[in-house]
């Protein structure tokens, strides 16, 4: 086993050393638009763990040694491990070509967008610099979306994971955490296997245990750039076992509740959502009743109001007023359920501090906005209304 590593260090050095970093580019290949990953790179070089042939042979190739002399050394070195016992090693044989992920269909489990989306332009923004962010570092992103139900968590989610789907070629996972009460969670060892399912594992060779499956599933995650959509989270123990390990990969968690372990452990860059804006309110149910917003301008505001400038509540108001016949609101008002979005709240809950607020452009105080808003009078719209969407991040 001795001679197998000091040869490779050798090809290393002849290579003029590259960085794990170059390593993981020059790895690139149809099937591996990333490349290994640099840690899996660098586990190739450290005894006493003999990494898999796959690795092997691609980090010999593009150090220009040979690729069968070096076989022949992996296979002696695989039996005096395997004599040895010291540990796990991959038991196929060397001339096994590595199979490429296109060998396996390329996981596409998004939910449908839900149209019409309007807002939230700046919290999209915020999405974006952090993908951006994402692919300069060399740890895993994960982002947590929170707020009151019924604010628009899964909608933008889901909106801006189909808008970046291209920038995760090895595809998309999505999983309905259900902590928002509609049904019984499912267990962290249901949704391992099935992630595991989609990425090309057939179930009777999934690991026995949790905690196996998890090592798996991280494994298979490995040099990928794959978006991992967690909806509905209700604890940080449903999303710790599904955060894999790979950097090339970004975890979206929405959730009703606080994570800030998920903060303060993993990293996680929180963004809070608020009400919408009001112009983006009237445009949602503009989107959804057409016409008849302008044609009752003063309904169309109060509606607004009632609802706390909420997705949820107006896609609920505007079916109720397409039934009546009328944008005249009937009832109590639709926050009554419940309590109003309150940004102190964050500060009586124990929150970690903020890294910075960030807040959408907004009109002068008392000026009126352009086109609709110019006929509704100044009154209408309420404290809730006339708040901006507003977006939060924290980090740990």
């Amino acid at each position: 086993m001795a001679d197998f590593y000091e040869r490779l260090h050798d090809l290393h050095v002849a290579a003029g050393q590259p960085s794990m970093r170059r390593l993981q580019r020059l790895t690139r290949a149809e099937g591996r638009p990333t490349g290994i990953n640099p840690t899996s790179v660098h586990a190739a070089f450290v005894r006493p763990r003999l990494a898999r042939w796959e690795v092997v042979r691609e980090i010999v190739r593009v150090l220009g040694g040979d690729v069968d002399a070096f076989a022949d050394l992996w296979c002696r070195a695989h039996r005096c491990q395997a004599l040895d016992d010291v540990g796990p090693v991959d038991p196929a044989p060397p001339d096994r070509a590595w199979a490429p992920a296109a060998t396996v269909p390329v996981p596409r489990e998004l939910p449908p967008d839900v149209l019409p989306f309007t807002g939230r332009g700046l919290l999209r923004s915020t999405l974006d610099a952090l993908l951006a962010e994402a692919t300069n570092q060399t740890a895993m992103m994960t982002v947590l979306l929170t707020g009151a139900a019924g604010i628009g968590k899964t909608a933008l989610a889901v909106h801006w994971a189909h808008r970046v789907a291209e920038s995760f070629p090895d595809g998309q996972l999505y999983v309905d955490l259900r902590g928002d009460g509609s049904g019984q969670p499912p267990s962290a060892t249901e949704v391992l296997a099935a992630f595991l399912n989609a990425l090309g594992v057939a179930s009777p060779e999934l690991p026995g245990t949790p905690a196996a499956l998890a090592a798996c599933y991280r494994t298979r995650m490995s040099g990928r750039r794959t978006l991992v959509l967690l909806d509905n989270a209700s604890s940080v123990e449903q999303v710790r076992p599904l955060l894999p390990g790979s950097p090339g990969c970004l975890v979206l968690v929405t959730s009703r509740e606080n994570l800030a372990e998920l903060v303060v452990r993993n990293g996680a860059r929180r963004l809070e959502l608020g009400p919408l804006s009001t112009e983006a309110a009237v445009e949602l149910l503009r989107g959804l009743l057409g016409d008849r917003v302008d044609a009752e301008p003063d309904a169309a505001y109060d509606l607004v109001r009632r609802c706390g400038a909420r997705p949820l509540a107006l896609r609920v108001a505007a079916e109720r007023a397409a039934a009546r016949g009328a944008l005249v609101p009937a009832g109590p008002d639709l926050t009554a359920a419940e309590p109003a979005w309150d940004p102190g709240a964050a500060a009586e809950r124990g929150r970690p501090p903020r890294l910075r607020t960030l807040a959408d452009p907004a009109r002068p105080a008392g000026a009126a906005p352009p086109g609709l808003l110019s006929r509704v009078r100044p009154a209408v719209g309420g404290p809730t209304a006339r708040r901006p969407e507003q977006a939060r991040l924290s980090a740990g």
